[in-house]
Parts: structure tokens; sequence; C-alpha cells
């Protein structure tokens, strides 16, 4: 065999892999096959030790300046897309998944992030079997992950802190399912987020406070705040009547929101609602004479759909919670931030007013129990069988 070195270009001895008077490999390996094919990205890593992705979206070609010779070909501009990552795992993980909205912005100007219709359930689904932890440890992600049961159905770019805290803080369970129910959402979101489920790309999970007894300190709107809704519904004001039905039916917003018109019995004048997931149970809450009229007209411009929503089509919990914010500007209602970031009043304040109205109606606790719901399994069993004409004098009364 001949040398392949054009210097040397000698006769090696036969069976020999290296050439005696150059040194050059006689046989050189062959040359691996590409692991992904053109298009597809790659991974490299940087100095810093972080891994960045790399992926070519296509070309563009810059016009011919005025002038230019015959024949001169337009300049070729490969348009790419990086994102960096602290692992090559994560960094694989994001290829399939960079599009031109992960390009970095030129100076003075913004990105818009692609829109993600994933739910907060869909994103958990996909993430929980790659986690690789024990059998006991998993169990208590999916116990904690319960506790988000109001949030599944929603999309993860409708999701804000304050629907995620009063998540924990209406929940009855111990400070242990509280922490592994924010353990699993952060893991949820560092795996959203390189895959571009998470518009922002932010992990709201380390915003989120363990406080024992929240639930009892959470305020909803004070009689004088109340009446100024009242009043504001009287006088036309849609949102107002909308937030009043709220405050007087007690579901969580994501469950008044789900209402459908297949969910009311006009016969009983009830709605048979709440979240309808695993954690969740459909119960009868009974129309309150006060609210009735704007039911009845929210019920006649469904269109079949949803009975609080636009024309039939769902109302996003963020949209609801815009409304409501600037329903209680327009209204005058002072509602601050305190220090980690939440306002006094959200949309699940219409809930605690509901619970607030029910304390001056005499009846059972287990009737007022099984008008505003509860997810507990042992509550459950606790609040079955109460009787029809019951729920309904606690609500005539309101």
């Amino acid at each position: 065999m001949n040398c392949p070195n054009p210097k040397c270009k000698r006769t090696a001895p036969e069976g020999a892999v290296f050439c005696p008077w150059c040194g050059k490999r006689l046989d050189p390996p062959k040359q691996k096959t590409k692991s992904r094919g053109n298009g597809l990205g790659s991974v490299y890593k940087l100095p810093n030790g972080k891994w960045r992705a790399a992926k070519t979206l296509g070309y563009t070609l810059d016009p011919i300046p005025e002038g230019s010779p015959p024949g001169t070909m337009p300049h070729k501009r490969r348009q790419v897309v990086t994102k960096q990552f602290d692992t090559r795992k994560d960094a694989m993980a994001a290829l399939p998944f960079l599009t031109a909205a992960d390009r970095k912005p030129r100076q003075g100007t913004a990105v818009q992030r692609k829109k993600t219709a994933v739910t907060l359930k869909e994103l958990y689904d996909q993430w929980f079997p790659t986690h690789d932890r024990g059998k006991s440890t998993m169990n208590c992600y999916q116990a904690g992950f319960r506790l988000f049961a109001p949030l599944w159905l929603v999309p993860m770019e409708d999701i804000d802190i304050d629907d995620l805290q009063d998540c924990l803080d209406d929940a009855d369970v111990g400070l242990r399912t509280k922490q592994n129910a924010k353990t699993a959402l952060g893991l949820v979101y560092k795996y959203g987020i390189p895959r571009n489920c998470i518009p922002r790309d932010l992990n709201l999970a380390p915003f989120l406070r363990i406080r024992e007894g929240a639930a009892g300190k959470k305020t909803g709107l004070s009689s004088e705040e109340l009446e100024k809704v009242r009043k504001a519904a009287v006088s036309g004001d849609a949102v107002a009547r909308m937030v009043l039905c709220h405050c007087y039916l007690g579901f969580r917003p994501t469950g008044f929101l789900a209402l459908t018109v297949a969910d009311y019995n006009p016969d009983e004048k009830a709605f048979l609602g709440g979240i309808k997931t695993d954690a969740g149970i459909d119960r009868t809450v009974t129309v309150s004479p006060k609210v009735q009229p704007y039911v009845d007209e929210f019920l006649a411009s469904a269109a079949g759909g949803y009975v609080f929503g636009e024309a039939g089509k769902t109302l996003g919990i963020k949209k609801y919670r815009t409304a409501f914010y600037d329903l209680l500007k327009r209204l005058g209602i002072d509602n601050p931030v305190d220090e980690e970031g939440r306002h006094r009043l959200t949309p699940h304040s219409c809930r605690h007013t509901f619970a607030t109205l029910m304390k001056k109606v005499k009846a059972p606790d287990a009737d007022k129990l099984a008008l505003i719901g509860h997810t507990s399994t042992d509550q459950l069993r606790e609040y079955q069988d109460v009787p029809f004409e019951d729920l309904r004098a606690i609500t005539d009364l309101l």
C-alpha cells in the first residue's frame, strides 16, 4: 500500500498501520455518520461549560447593489437560531422546538414568543414519564400536583402567579404536600421552558409561598365593595354582572368560566359544575334570586356554549383577571399589591365572598360546605347526600 501522504508516497510493508518513513496512518478511520440530518441543528459545548443548541432556519439573499458587474451573485445570509442551556441533554431536547421566535432580537427590537396552547395537565403528563425517581417520590409529586387541579385545563400562557398561589392557599392539606406540589410544579416548568411551552421562559414555582393557615387569612370583597359591584351591575356594567354572579355562585375561577348551558338545570334553577378532573367534583349550586336575572341574561346570550364567556366561546382566565382588575379600578376599589407581588383581591376572592355571605345564613355546615365544594375525597364523602331543598334554602337567603 502506498502512503497517502503526497510528500511521501512510498510503498509501505504489507499489514503496516502507519508509514515507517513519515508516520502517516495508512488506513484512516471512516468519518462518522452524522447523527442528525441537515436542518435538524447541532449541539456544542461553550468555553463557560454551558451547551448551545444551534439550528439553521433557512437562507436570505441580499439585494444586488446597483452598478454591480454583470453576473454578480447576491450575498447569501444564513438564518440561524441559537439558545444556551446548562446541560447537553437539555440542549438536545430543545433542538426540535427551536423556531424563529427564539432568535435574539436586534438592538431596539423585541421578539414575540410563539404562543402555545399546551395546558398544565398536558405538560405534566409529558414530564412525568421522563423524571427518573423512586416510586415513593413520584407518588408524592403526583399527590402534590393534584392541588393545581383547578388549573389543569388552563393553557400555560394564561396561568399567573395569583392562580397558582390560590390553589396552594385553598388546599386543606399539610405543609409537606404543599412543598411536594411546589417542587413538582417547578420540575414541570423546567421541562417546558426549553421545549418552548412556557411563553415567558419564566418558572413561577420559586415565587410560590407555602403559608400555614393562609386560606383563613384570605379575604373576599367587603360589604361596601360588594355593594359597589352590585350598583354597577344594576347600571348595566357587563363585567360587574359577571363578577356579581361569581360572588353568589362560589365556584373557583376556572370552574366558573367552564360552566356551560348544559350544566344549568332550568327547572331547579341550579348549576351542576366544578372542575371536571379526577381530583375535582361536580356539585349542585343553586342560584340566588339576587343574581338570577343576570344568570338568565348570560344564558340567553351563550348560544348554547359557555355561560360566562364571549358569545358562547370560552373566556380565558387571563382575560377574566384583567377585566376583574379593570372593574375594581373603575369602581374605585383599592386593590394594592403586597410584598410578594400579589393583589389583595383576585378573581378567587369571589369564592371567599360567597363563603362570607353564607355566614349570615343559619344552616348546617355540611350543607354550606357542599355548596362551596372541596377536592378532598375525605370531605367529599362527608358532604355527600345533601338534600337539594337544603341547598336552595341557603341561596334563597343570601
